[in-house]
């Protein structure tokens, strides 16, 4: 059997090491400013010991980056999380790496686009793959690029098939780079699937690359997966959690129904993580129980470092 995590199940409560994991706060940190300045006002489990949300540790981790561009906590402790963000954002400080390093790799790889030239596409991939971390890859390189050729292709400028050439080449690197990782024996299990209709996988598998970089135990099921295969295997593997990604507008793709079965299958035995374009768009009130809404790759992998946090090793 696999360690289970040190959280209240899907409530998404967490401890204050794992918290300090996190958010690279130390446990002695995170108690003064509590006690001083009462920057989050964490919970008590049945024994009495803290337990985070994950709402605290988005602040947290907002508080230590504006710490770090020289702020003080005794003036950032009455700010809102909003206005902790942008002051983060408006100092240059923002976790996200800038896009000027994957920029120039985005430009060869359209060029390469533009004259049918998949040898081009992929040297310009594989270089950023080679040169720079993978999160960077991922958020300045391969989204910036997908989305460019996706534009140009309604424009008129790039041909269908340029565009199927250019999906192709980072299907196939993603997935050979991911593989390449180690994945610790202690660790975090994720399984990662798109629903029933949902043929869009990109972002899933960027998703199960960033995962396997944190040593996480990955398995894709691959896309159009039915709700009740993912929950049976997720139950076979013991998943910490499951990410399914949703593209497609709910007029096309059923989400909700499937959602609601796979909530129902997995019993709350593991999270339910609901990333992709299309799951910012569905109503919070109209998510089932169990589910954990990941709007952008930055909560994402926020919540990979939470859940890797749990785990030992």
């Amino acid at each position: 059997m696999m360690n289970k995590p040190a959280h209240n199940g899907a409530s998404g409560q967490f401890t204050i090491k794992a918290v300090a994991q996190a958010t690279g706060l130390t446990v002695e940190t995170l108690r003064a400013w509590e006690r001083r300045y009462a920057v989050v006002s964490p919970s008590r489990d049945a024994s009495g010991r803290r337990t985070y949300s994950a709402v605290d540790v988005a602040r947290l981790r907002l508080l230590r980056s504006a710490t770090e561009l020289g702020h003080t906590i005794s003036r950032l402790a009455p700010l809102s999380a909003d206005d902790l963000a942008k002051l983060v954002a408006d100092s240059g400080g923002q976790a996200r790496p800038g896009p000027a390093r994957g920029q120039m790799y985005v430009e060869r790889a359209l060029d390469a686009t533009e004259h049918s030239d998949p040898g081009g596409v992929e040297d310009a991939l594989t270089s950023a793959v080679a040169l720079l971390p993978p999160n960077e890859v991922v958020h300045t390189v391969i989204v910036p690029l997908v989305r460019e050729v996706g534009e140009r292709w309604h424009r008129g400028e790039v041909s269908i098939a340029q565009e199927h050439m250019v999906t192709d080449i980072v299907r196939r690197l993603v997935i050979s780079v991911t593989r390449g990782y180690l994945r610790s024996d202690n660790g975090p299990c994720l399984v990662l699937a798109t629903l029933s209709g949902e043929r869009h996988e990109l972002g899933i598998l960027m998703c199960s690359w960033l995962a396997a970089t944190r040593r996480f135990r990955t398995h894709y099921l691959g896309a159009d997966c039915p709700a009740e295969e993912i929950a049976r295997f997720a139950l076979e593997v013991e998943a910490a959690a499951v990410l399914v990604s949703i593209v497609m507008p709910e007029n096309e793709v059923p989400a909700l129904q499937q959602l609601d079965v796979l909530a129902h299958q997995l019993h709350n035995k593991c999270e339910i993580w609901l990333g992709g374009f299309a799951a910012r768009l569905v109503a919070a009130d109209r998510i089932p129980d169990g589910c954990v809404m990941l709007p952008t790759g930055q909560d994402f992998e926020q919540r990979l470092d939470l859940l890797a946090a749990q785990f030992p090793g």
